[in-house]
């Protein structure tokens, strides 16, 4: 059977042709086997939907999207904290699903929790501003009355602001990622992919004999990660370049609080 293959955080801009093409020559060799297409969020460093109009350095990777959809992959993308009113871009020009915050499905009988990872940590309480100013309709329609030459050079000024690119720390015992996974596997879901910290890692919870895992699928900036499924081979964690198997990647057993491992 063919797979699910789960990307993010290319954060591709106008400079990033090569970066770009790496990317498309990835889908295209694993079209054949492709059965869906999950893209967690900020595949670009910054997109903003206005109608009927890409930007220009975007359109090879957005013809590659509508050719995979055309041949019936299903894609699925779930907003990164770059994303911006996506809504017809994804669901008509690449006849997508589209998922402003986070998605739930089963796959292969298990319950999997979908998002991009940002906010995912309640003390961040100057991202959830930045998140709650600029992700509402009023600014939606603001920027729309602005149009992409204008919006682009704002994009320019909040690309160098570093509330923009918040990453979690590594030194906390347990990450807010890893955190938000546990909690979502308490709430009844079996797997949690994630992205957002461009960290690829795999974490297994074990809750009163059921296990869980949390995947985070990393970025296509650095590490050139995605995560695939197959109802063979269950989830692999990957590189573009090798293969990275999953015993060589950082996993943890923790143990819940309440005695179940």
């Amino acid at each position: 059977m063919k797979s699910w293959f789960f990307i993010a955080d290319a954060h591709l801009s106008e400079d990033d042709l090569l970066r770009q093409q790496k990317l498309i020559d990835f889908l295209e060799s694993n079209r054949d086997r492709m059965s869906c297409l999950v893209i967690l969020g900020d595949l670009f460093d910054f997109w903003f939907g206005f109608p009927d109009y890409i930007h220009p350095p975007y359109r090879p990777l957005c013809e590659t999207l509508v050719s995979l959809t055309g041949s019936g992959i299903r894609l699925i993308y779930c907003e990164g904290n770059h994303d911006f009113s996506m809504g017809p871009f994804v669901t008509e020009t690449l006849q997508g699903e589209l998922y402003p915050r986070f998605a739930t499905l089963e796959l292969n009988g298990q319950r999997v929790w979908l998002g991009h990872g940002d906010g995912v940590d309640p003390r961040d309480l100057r991202y959830r501003i930045y998140r709650a100013l600029l992700k509402n309709p009023i600014m939606y329609r603001l920027i729309q009355q602005l149009g992409p030459r204008r919006t682009w050079k704002i994009k320019e000024y909040l690309s160098n602001r570093s509330w923009m690119h918040r990453r979690q720390p590594m030194d906390q015992k347990i990450p807010p990622d890893v955190h938000f996974a546990r909690e979502r596997c308490r709430d009844g879901s079996d797997v949690v992919i994630l992205a957002h910290t461009h960290r690829p890692a795999q974490e297994t919870f074990v809750y009163n004999g059921r296990t869980c895992y949390y995947f985070n699928v990393g970025d296509w900036v650095e590490h050139f990660s995605y995560l695939s499924y197959s109802p063979e081979g269950g989830f692999v964690l990957g590189r573009c370049d090798a293969a990275m198997p999953s015993s060589n990647l950082p996993e943890t057993v923790l143990t819940d609080s309440s005695g179940a491992r």
